[in-house]
């Protein structure tokens, strides 16, 4: 056997067996990627409105603040849970202050609205924001180098790219990468150019 065949064959069973291996990732980031490239359209998010019962008189600049420690705990479980929980605060402290009429206080931002009564302590909030268990495999996808979840984004990005490579060396003859697939990758890369023309012109 010589070693250009070797070569391909063992590109091709690394390729195979790579990809079963990453099946459920690679589904992530293509749900995830998906629903991120939509996010302006609203897609997949829900509107929560409740209400909730927080400590009293906290002024406007304590209220973000102490919010977040009321969050810790448990007066907003009803959307500060296990893979929300970063991006929650993350809203909070984006509130601005609006307003102060007869004792309640008014924050406003894009995705939370509060209004709350410092004398009775009870705080409405509208909130908007994909579901817990879609907020967790989004929040991987935008994974920084504080999380676990980054050594296995870098793995798989190393990976993607052993999927393009090996191609050129997987396929002999008239579908093989100089016959065939030259050509393709030329037309992707054109392909990838014209949109980020008209994307970024």
């Amino acid at each position: 056997m010589s070693k250009k065949k070797s070569l391909s064959n063992i590109s091709r069973s690394l390729h195979r067996d790579l990809g079963y291996f990453f099946i459920g990732i690679t589904l992530i980031y293509a749900i995830t990627g998906f629903i991120l490239s939509a996010r302006g359209l609203g897609w997949f998010k829900y509107d929560y409105n409740f209400q909730t019962n927080i400590s009293k008189n906290i002024s406007s600049d304590d209220f973000k603040e102490k919010l977040i420690t009321e969050a810790k705990n448990g007066k907003l479980d009803y959307i500060y849970k296990v893979g929300t929980k970063s991006v929650v605060e993350k809203n909070i402290k984006r509130l601005t202050f609006s307003k102060e009429e007869k004792d309640t206080l008014y924050f406003d931002y894009k995705y939370m609205h509060v209004i709350y009564n410092k004398n009775s302590g009870e705080a409405n909030i509208d909130y908007k924001s994909y579901p817990a268990f879609l907020q967790m495999f989004i929040s991987s996808h935008l994974s920084s180098n504080n999380r676990a979840w980054y050594y296995l984004a870098m793995i798989y990005s190393i990976v993607l790219a052993f999927f393009a490579l090996s191609a050129i060396v997987m396929v002999k003859g008239k579908y093989g990468f100089k016959k065939r697939g030259l050509s393709l990758m030329l037309a992707g890369i054109l392909t990838v150019a014209i949109f980020l023309f008209f994307s970024f012109s």
